[in-house]
């Protein structure tokens, strides 16, 4: 099989084809309100990842591409919602765009990703880093 060499592998973190800002690993309770015709269902969810513009979430009864919905989640015990719109939805995941935050969650939500860079940092280093230095 033909394998093309394009130099030194780049970080996880540094190699964003797709995407706008780079997601964070998290998996905490979600809830999701959806607005059918009927009136406002909630459902439940874990969260996947997370960025500053959005997260992708496994739900409970996948909502429709294009729908707007309300996320709501706990950040350092404080309760945070967010007004978001379904960009792609399947049984297993979707995936979610947050509308302009407000200061108040922009700055909650911030704080909370570099935490997560920080603790990513730690539990995940840099994979070239020599873990044992040679001839030991």
């Amino acid at each position: 099989m033909y394998m093309d060499q394009r130099g030194p592998s780049a970080r996880s973190r540094d190699y964003n084809v797709r995407r706008r800002e780079p997601r964070y690993f998290s998996s905490i309770p979600v809830t999701l309100q959806r607005f059918l015709r009927f009136g406002p269902f909630v459902t439940r969810g874990v969260m996947l990842d997370i960025s500053m513009r959005g997260l992708s979430a496994l739900i409970c009864g996948a909502p429709r591409t294009g729908e707007t919905v309300v996320i709501g989640f706990s950040l350092s015990g404080a309760p945070v919602e967010m007004l978001a719109t379904v960009r792609h939805s399947t049984d297993v995941r979707s995936g979610f765009e947050f509308y302009p935050l407000s200061a108040i969650a922009q700055k909650g939500v911030g704080d909370w990703i570099q935490e997560l860079r920080r603790n990513e940092e730690k539990l995940f280093p840099y994979r070239y880093t020599p873990v044992v230095k040679p001839g030991y």
